[in-house]
């Protein structure tokens, strides 16, 4: 077996909240288990594609969730969330790490944040990540790219969707988007099969 790559994400504390609004939307009307203190079947769903190596996706002690995958292939949490109105906040800390043994591989660990339309089609994307080897993403009016800064250590990141929509993802007509799918991924390509 040919040596890969190594992607992970590990998260605590994600959440969505009113932006504006004098009291806050409850996380329990919003992102189900957003900080990760029940088992993650609640609230989440786990895809996993595994062509060569293995994965990982698990909860923390401290209320988070690593995803993890190794060598060639993809491993995902997600989940879609109603919105009622784009004025909204995402935030989270996490902590990306990425590593690439060689060209031409790459791996990446990303949150993804998806804005679907009613019947769930993806209008646009925010990707923040991180990533080893060579990018395979390039930016676009439906697709913003947010490097982690400083992969490997714990950072906070917040943004408004509205905000977002309007700034960096002006292929998307805000009036259309109607959920937004929060992924955390951790994907890993190969030479022979990815």
């Amino acid at each position: 077996m040919k040596s890969g790559y190594i992607a992970a994400i590990l998260l605590v504390g994600l959440s969505l909240c009113g932006a504006a609004a004098v009291t806050e939307i409850p996380l329990s009307e919003s992102l189900a288990n957003g900080d990760f203190s029940k088992p993650l079947s609640q609230g989440w769903a786990t895809f996993a594609g595994d062509i060569v190596g293995d994965h990982s996706v698990t909860a923390t002690k401290a209320n988070g969730a690593t995803v993890l995958k190794k060598m060639c292939g993809t491993a995902m949490l997600e989940q879609d969330v109603k919105l009622a109105t784009t004025n909204m906040v995402f935030s989270t800390r996490a902590r990306f790490r990425c590593q690439a043994t060689r060209e031409p591989y790459y791996a990446t660990s990303s949150i993804l944040l998806g804005f679907l339309d009613k019947d769930g089609e993806t209008l646009g994307e925010t990707r923040i990540y991180a990533a080893a080897g060579v990018l395979p993403w390039k930016a676009s009016d439906r697709l913003n790219l947010i490097r982690a800064s400083a992969a490997g250590k714990w950072q906070d990141y917040s943004l408004n969707l509205r905000d977002e929509l309007q700034a960096n993802l002006r292929g998307v007509d805000p009036a259309e988007v109607k959920r937004l799918r929060v992924s955390l991924e951790s994907f890993c390509s190969g030479e022979d099969a990815c």
